[in-house]
């Protein structure tokens, strides 16, 4: 078989010559310099979806553990004052209470000041989980939307059926 039989079985085939690139070629200067800029507004935008990321996490932080610490901190204080000044004053827990407190609070005085401060923690609890709801509801809209969101069910019945 001569050489040109076999450069046309090949082409009969669907066979590729040898001659053929298998990488494409370098494309010209001044296209490589355009592809490189090109690239960059690429990584600046993954740079800035970085700082999305970390500012959500940030305002998630403030929104859901300062905000709720913040505000029961504050509406609680009243109460933590009350117990403490009983405690303070009270002959029992110190043995050398200050003039001041033997002068305004007896032993019976402190332990009222005591049982007080414990009953006001309840009301003061509700009051600040009210307080904290409408901060946070209040807030939510400074927030970018959360990627999940629930899906609508239109048929409750599907989700309780116990298919066998």
């Amino acid at each position: 078989m001569s050489e040109q039989d076999r450069e046309t079985e090949d082409d009969e085939d669907g066979g590729t010559l040898d001659t053929a690139p298998m990488l494409p070629g370098r494309p010209p200067d001044h296209q490589t310099s355009a592809l490189t800029y090109a690239q960059r507004p690429g990584q600046a935008g993954r740079g800035l979806t970085t700082l999305l990321l970390l500012g959500r996490a940030l305002a998630w932080l403030l929104l859901h553990l300062l905000l709720p610490g913040t505000v029961f901190l504050l509406v609680l204080l009243p109460a933590a004052a009350v117990v403490y000044l009983g405690f303070l004053c009270h002959s029992r827990v110190h043995p050398a209470p200050g003039p001041g407190c033997r002068a305004l609070l007896s032993d019976r005085g402190s332990a009222a000041l005591i049982v007080f401060g414990f009953l006001l923690l309840p009301p003061l609890l509700v009051l600040a989980s009210a307080v904290r709801s409408h901060l946070m509801r209040r807030l939510r809209p400074l927030l970018p939307p959360s990627a999940w969101t629930p899906e609508p069910h239109s048929n409750r019945e599907e989700q309780f059926c116990a298919c066998v």
